[in-house]
């Protein structure tokens, strides 16, 4: 069999699986270039029983791409809480923006031409070109470099740039023409319910007379873990500025560090805590507690053990005071009250919401 048969084979036997096995997915009824972003870029590191409700939540708040261009923070960071990895809806805003203020509305139409859509790297751009506009052009992801590594029993170097580039040319070599926006679905959907990373259910997989790591039988060898970098433990406090009298707390959008560029409390280090101390000696109407009780978070490979400081502002007529006390400690500007019966609403990650709940749990121990 040359090699023009052998991918033929390769597409129509994929395919035929597909078309008889595929799960109905909200975006796959009724292809629609701005539905198919928006779901490509929220299932990417988030499982589908937790993008689907909230891609259908989130396409009839924003229905339209100038409806992402112009939402408010606030909605943007509600219709994504959830979902993890933050940066992925401010990139996705981005790109709407880019495409109502220098397209006029008008989605590229090509892979090359989503490719400088800010935001949209090449597996983003992949799946709209090939499903949007049936360009043949392969998507890799987790998915399919396990199918691939798995098809060519590649057991080293599959994570690295050449690696990829290996993966991404033999997918390119083997997808259909005449149907690129399915076959890059099915190897998707393949490797998410047949070749999975454990315990792969070769006898119903479509491709497994094809499948070089079924022959040798080393199909738990392929692809080879991807190299983790080592775990770095971290000590940090979350400050809670709580004006008791009015019952609202102090929220602001952190530009450094961890979780950067989203709204919630101010972190800091055991050093810069000491800074707090510091600053309050002379504030009476400011008094600083550290809740009893710990929480834990992971966001990449740092492993987070974290504390809870509460300022508690005795007078609600020391907002002046609470001003100084922010700019001393050069907190994120500007910073803004929000009721405390509604703080949870307005936070979108999962460490800051950890936060609230040690604060709600332990109010009466200090709320008097």
């Amino acid at each position: 069999m040359d090699e023009c048969q052998s991918a033929n084979q390769y597409a129509r036997e994929l395919l035929a699986w597909y078309d008889k096995h595929h799960r109905p997915l909200p975006w796959r009824q009724n292809i629609n270039i701005y539905h198919t972003w928006v779901c490509e870029v929220m299932s990417q590191q988030t499982t589908l029983a937790v993008v689907i409700p909230k891609f259908s939540e989130f396409v009839k708040q924003l229905p339209t791409v100038y409806d992402l261009a112009t939402c408010d923070e606030d909605t943007l960071r509600q219709l994504w809480s959830g979902l993890g990895y933050y940066a992925r809806a401010r990139n996705l805003k981005k790109g709407a923006v880019f495409i109502v203020e220098h397209l006029k509305g008008r989605f590229p139409q090509s892979y090359n031409e989503w490719l400088k859509i800010p935001g949209c790297g090449l597996y983003t751009a992949a799946v709209i070109a090939s499903i949007c506009f049936h360009e043949k052009v392969a998507c890799v992801d987790g998915n399919v470099t396990r199918v691939v590594s798995r098809l060519l029993a590649l057991s080293k170097d599959v994570w690295s740039s050449s690696g990829q580039a290996v993966i991404r040319d033999f997918a390119n070599s083997i997808i259909s023409a005449e149907r690129p926006g399915d076959f890059n679905q099915a190897m998707m959907e393949l490797g998410a319910t047949v070749c999975r990373k454990t315990k792969p259910l070769c006898l119903l997989c479509p491709l497994r007379s094809q499948c070089l790591a079924f022959e040798k039988n080393c199909t738990e060898l392929c692809p080879p873990q991807k190299p983790r970098r080592d775990a770095v433990d971290v000590e940090l406090f979350a400050l809670i500025v709580w004006r008791k009298p009015t019952d609202t707390i102090a929220l602001a959008e952190r530009t450094k560090g961890f979780l950067a560029n989203t709204v919630g409390f101010p972190l800091m280090s055991k050093l810069e805590v000491l800074e707090v101390k510091t600053a309050l000696k002379s504030r009476e109407q400011l008094q600083l507690v550290e809740l009893p009780g710990a929480f834990t978070h992971n966001i990449t490979h740092h492993r987070i053990s974290g504390k809870a400081l509460v300022v508690r502002v005795v007078e609600d007529s020391n907002n002046a005071a609470v001003e100084d006390f922010w700019q001393i400690l050069g907190l994120p500007q500007p910073f803004y009250w929000i009721a405390n019966q509604a703080i949870a609403t307005k936070l979108s990650t999962s460490l800051d919401k950890k936060v609230v709940k040690l604060f709600h749990n332990t109010l009466s121990c200090y709320a008097q």
